[in-house]
């Protein structure tokens, strides 16, 4: 099974992410998450290591960053099956030499999403 996940914790970005995903019919699921804390919890108890996901996550979030869930995510034991993008608003470039730096980053793309960056993403990570 083919699935996005979305970490951001701007809820309209998620939803229009969403529907943007849900139209091109590339993916056969689409999850949402508004903090990223609940994105680990979801991994840490998600037990279907077959199944990979493509995860787009913001790094510029309160409580939890991006950055920190990167640290967290790491450890848990199907990590490895995913394929973590950051899609971010950021303009710092140290964001973008951080993102490069970092083992498990596949790609660092700036938002907002598109059908042609969807459709990149996809062919690129889940196929």
């Amino acid at each position: 099974m083919k699935r996005i996940v979305l970490i951001d914790d701007d809820s309209t970005t998620n939803y229009l992410n969403k529907l943007i995903i849900e139209r091109s019919d590339l993916v056969d699921e689409v999850l949402s998450f508004d903090s990223a804390q609940d994105a680990l919890d979801f991994f840490n108890h998600s037990n279907s290591a077959e199944d990979q996901s493509l995860v787009l996550l913001d790094i510029n979030m309160p409580i939890m960053s991006g950055w920190q869930f990167l640290d967290q995510y790491q450890n848990l034991q199907n990590s490895s099956t995913n394929k973590i993008v950051i899609l971010t608003s950021s303009i710092n470039p140290a964001d973008k030499l951080l993102a490069e730096e970092r083992n498990g980053i596949m790609d660092y793309k700036s938002k907002p999403l598109s059908m042609e960056m969807l459709d990149e993403l996809v062919q690129s990570y889940l196929n």
